[in-house]
Formats: C-alpha cells, structure tokens, sequence
C-alpha cells in the first residue's frame, strides 16, 4: 500500500445547473495519489487518510482526521484473515448492499457472509429511502489461510451512498472510487483512489450520482460547483 501525505491532486466540472440543482460536486480525475489505510492493528497509533466529501481535493483532512462527512478505508486482521473495511467519520453512515458474498475463514471454510457497500450508478438518487447501515462495509478479504489471494466485495470503479448530520440535519452524498490491485503470491497490494464526490447541500434532499463530465468541460484548479435553485 503506498503511503502519501495528500489524497490528491483536483479538477473543476462545469456542469448543467439545472439538472443537477443544490449539489456540490468535487472531481479529481487527475489524481496521481492512494488513500492510505487507517490500520490499528499495532498500537494505539490510528493514521490513515479520510475522504471529506463536503471539500474539494487540497483541502481533505490531515492524516488521522475523520471530520463529519468522511469516509475512509481501513485494514484488520480478523477472523484468521486480513480485511479492508469501509468506514466513516461521526454522525456519517453509508448504504448497505443487500446482496451478500461469500469469504473463507478458519470457522466457516466454504465462507462466512458478509455485506459490503452498495454500488450506486450514475443518475441514482442517494436519499432517505436507501439502506443506511451503521457501522462497516467490507471492501475485501485476504484469506491468507488457505492460500487464496483475497476476495474482492467491489468492482474496479464503485460508488458509495453517504448520510451525514450537520447542524441537527442530514445530508445526502456519493464518491466514486477506483480500486487497483496487485497479487504478489498469497497476498494482494490494494490501492484505493478517490474519482468524484459530492452532496446535496439541501438537508433532506436526495443526491444524484452525477455524470462524470466530457473532458473537454474539465478545468484544471480545485474547487466545486454549487448550483442553486433560484427562490
């Protein structure tokens, strides 16, 4: 797992207010930096990076941060095995997938049931109705036991739905990820890399999973759209 001092480097959207009104929305297509894991396996010490889906690339959490509207990633041994897990920062919860799948341990060997994220689909709306689980999402399982180089619970790009509280109200959001992986005989590097996020700034509202925009709307900077609806 490479470990660097910054998620990333960002990129501006210009995007149709109209369609996609009181979302704010972060890009960082030319990302060159991983999330590190939060690992606390040894010590005390908990440092890794989370994703703060209220801010645009430059200014994500120090190491070790996990404001409101995080999310981050993070590496135990449990259960005999190694895992990554999905978690988030406080008053912060992510949608649950209702299909489960199946990962190898030492006490079930044909595989224990986990649930990882649900993958959300652009255009989805992310609102109330969704299943927002407390707790873990489990993003991929090392079963070094049996010799099995892991067993991964996501796609190579996923989106997560996200619900945060600020100010006594809840918000609504999404962040896309890419997962890379290299197998090195019984174990997997896995690198996880943020794409796009963003939130329905309107407590209550639903967030829309937005399109990734053409590369020719792409402006080289940091910032968000915000669009509004006129009152």
């Amino acid at each position: 797992m490479k470990t660097h001092p910054i998620l990333a480097a960002g990129t501006i959207s210009i995007l149709a207010g109209a369609v996609h009104a009181d979302m704010v929305y972060f890009e960082n297509n030319n990302a060159i930096e991983d999330m590190r894991f939060y690992d606390p396996n040894f010590g005390n010490t908990i440092i890794g990076h989370s994703l703060d889906i209220t801010r645009g690339a430059y200014e994500q959490p120090e190491l070790g941060e996990t404001p409101v509207g995080s999310i981050f990633f993070m590496h135990l041994n449990d259960l005999g095995g190694e895992f990554i897990w999905l978690g988030t920062g406080s008053v912060t919860r992510t949608v649950e997938s209702t299909e489960s799948v199946l990962i190898p341990t030492p006490e079930v060997p044909d595989g224990a049931t986990f649930f990882g994220p649900q993958d959300f689909g652009d255009g989805d709306a992310i609102g109330a109705s969704a299943n927002f689980i407390d707790g873990w999402r489990l993003i991929h399982g090392i079963n070094t036991l049996t010799g099995s180089p892991g067993v991964f619970t996501i796609d190579e790009f996923f989106t997560i739905g996200v619900e945060f509280e600020r100010d006594g109200a809840l918000h609504y959001g999404f962040a896309e990820f890419e997962v890379g992986y290299q197998i090195m005989g019984t174990s997997v590097d896995l690198t996880i890399l943020p794409v796009r996020w963003g939130y329905n700034e309107i407590a209550g509202e639903a967030a829309v999973v937005i399109p990734a925009p053409a590369g020719s709307l792409a402006l080289i900077g940091l910032g968000a759209l915000v669009t509004r609806r006129r009152r």
